[in-house]
């Protein structure tokens, strides 16, 4: 185990929607949680993602801050390497998933691609192009 890890949760309105975008599109396993859960834990790969339900388990100020925001657009993208990089984002425009940034190599030695889920949260799936 490493001493630090980040694990971002991803706040929805409804949980058995996004572990179907989640679990269908993106193509990431359930390990922890469930449709009638209030918080489920998926990886894809080495990536790990929390997906949370709003509920009453904060503090009075954070559950309000938490219901206030969730479905706000942001301009933070989560970024994930991805092996299969070109044949999981031809998946994805099969799928029909909202590619908000098309697949394309980076100045900075990598090939990415943005994705939009169903809330409007940015997932970026990358892949290192260049040699050291």
């Amino acid at each position: 185990m490493t001493e630090w890890g980040v694990i971002p949760s991803i706040r929805v309105r409804n949980m058995a929607e996004a572990l179907a975008f989640y679990r269908g599109t993106l193509e990431f396993t359930l390990d922890r949680g469930g449709e009638s859960e209030i918080n489920s834990s998926l990886t894809r790969g080495d990536a790990h993602v929390m997906v949370e339900t709003a509920t009453d388990l904060y503090g009075n100020e954070y559950n309000a801050a938490i219901r206030e925001r969730l479905g706000t657009l942001s301009c933070i993208a989560l970024y994930m390497e991805a092996s299969d990089l070109a044949a999981f984002h031809s998946r994805l425009e099969v799928a029909g998933a909202r590619i908000v940034d098309p697949l394309a190599e980076r100045p900075w030695g990598q090939e990415e691609f943005t994705v939009e889920d169903h809330e409007g949260n940015w997932l970026t799936f990358w892949k290192k192009t260049a040699t050291d």
